[in-house]
């Protein structure tokens, strides 16, 4: 299968259900609140929201995946806040921010786990 020629991203993206918590960087109208990861990789995600978020504003993110106990704290812009159901649900994409080394590794190894051998 070849790769979309318009493709952007640098890292693979990966379909995971980790789960999140996030808030508003700037205490706006979302305090901490609970969602699940629809994709990710060591760029960004893409993640559900009861939410609307701003465009350009920033998230603060703890990440709780298998591979490690304690939670990974990442920051994210936020890229797109798309309504897929009027009033209820968003689809929010996010860039992370100043990826700490620790959270790094741990984003290498999903992304390392989610691609089948011998790609």
């Amino acid at each position: 299968m070849s790769e979309p020629i318009n493709e952007r991203r640098k890292h693979v993206r990966i379909d995971r259900n980790f789960v999140i918590t996030y808030q508003e960087k700037d205490g706006s109208a979302v305090g901490h609140d609970i969602s699940q990861v629809n994709n990710i990789s060591l760029g960004g995600m893409n993640f559900s929201s009861t939410h609307h978020l701003k465009e350009g504003g920033i998230i603060d993110i703890d990440l709780k995946t298998p591979f490690i106990s304690d939670v990974i704290r990442l920051e994210g812009l936020v890229l797109e806040c798309k309504e897929k159901i009027p009033g209820i649900i968003y689809e929010i994409r996010v860039k992370f921010q100043k990826v700490p080394d620790a959270a790094a590794v741990v984003l290498e190894k999903i992304e390392n786990y989610g691609i089948p051998e011998g790609e």
